[in-house]
């Protein structure tokens, strides 16, 4: 059995728990603001390390690697492009060694390529071809997928034109299997206007093997989204709320959700019918066990 079929076959028995946020879990650790989280794979591995062994500990299925902005256009923003061999392969070496060390032969643990947006806006309205955008994501799934990633999750995506490209960009090249997630505001909308139901048929058309929403807003939002999303889709679905929206107290960025209320919701969420359920920013080790626990009974 391939990996792909693995995964499916895995899905169609039960919901699988992602890990939770890696940048919020970096600045806990230092990563100062501004500074390239991806390249703390090659600086401060140790923490990555740390960071996934705690979510495997807490009981993720799937870990996903420190590769959000690993693509050429982000580093570039760095002046980190030519690192992006290195920050892409040691990043997957390190998840694949928590694994190694914490799974069990009761349980198997698949890593997922977190590849996230440019950041940048593409043609007719900003100055990035469409060409260029294949490239980039064409680059960072091939270096992903050889050095053994099990998956790759697209999130964290508002413009519906540059996920499309993302996700064509893998499916033609490379064999893994590619959930896409987008982010919706309170208005059920991405800040580029769609909605949904349309994130939903425009993926799953262009041979997206999961569909969902992550990040932007808390638990209460996302599964209002993914409420619709379930009576459109044909395929998996995917949720990563962030622990609640932030708010700036004392100076410190607090995410307010508590493991309560996460727990609830992932209750809701499977009740639901979703096939992965996880965390965004904010979310911790703790809000993944009392999520973990939750899954279990």
């Amino acid at each position: 059995m391939n990996i792909k079929e693995e995964i499916k076959e895995q899905l169609n028995k039960r919901t699988l728990l992602l890990d939770g946020a890696m940048g919020t879990m970096l600045q806990a650790y230092g990563l100062k603001s501004g500074e390239c989280s991806e390249q703390w794979n090659i600086s401060h591995p140790q923490v990555v390390q740390k960071i996934h062994q705690e979510y495997i500990k807490a009981g993720a299925d799937i870990t996903l690697t420190n590769t959000f902005g690993a693509n050429r256009i982000k580093l570039k923003s760095f002046g980190r492009e030519d690192d992006i061999l290195k920050i892409n392969k040691i990043a997957v070496s390190i998840a694949k060694g928590v694994i190694d060390k914490e799974g069990s032969l009761e349980k198997r643990i698949f890593i997922a390529g977190s590849v996230g947006p440019t950041g940048k806006i593409l043609e007719p309205y900003g100055d990035l071809k469409v060409s260029e955008v294949y490239r980039n994501y064409k680059e960072q799934a091939v270096i992903l997928e050889k050095a053994g990633v099990d998956l790759i999750i697209l999130e964290t995506f508002y413009d519906l034109e540059e996920i499309k490209i993302a996700l064509k960009a893998v499916k033609e090249n490379t064999d893994l299997m590619v959930i896409a997630s987008m982010t919706f505001d309170k208005n059920l909308k991405t800040i580029y206007g769609v909605d949904p139901e349309r994130a939903v048929m425009v993926l799953e058309n262009e041979g997206a093997d999961g569909v969902g929403a992550n990040c932007g807003t808390g638990p209460e939002v996302l599964y209002k989204v993914l409420k619709i999303m379930k009576k459109a889709s044909k395929t998996y679905l995917i949720v990563e709320p962030n622990a609640g929206m932030p708010e700036l107290i004392k100076d410190k960025v607090v995410y307010p959700a508590s493991l309560k209320i996460m727990a609830d919701y992932t209750e809701k969420f499977v009740k639901l019918g979703l096939n992965l359920i996880g965390g965004c920013c904010g979310t911790t080790p703790s809000h993944i066990k009392a999520m973990s626990d939750k899954i279990k009974n």
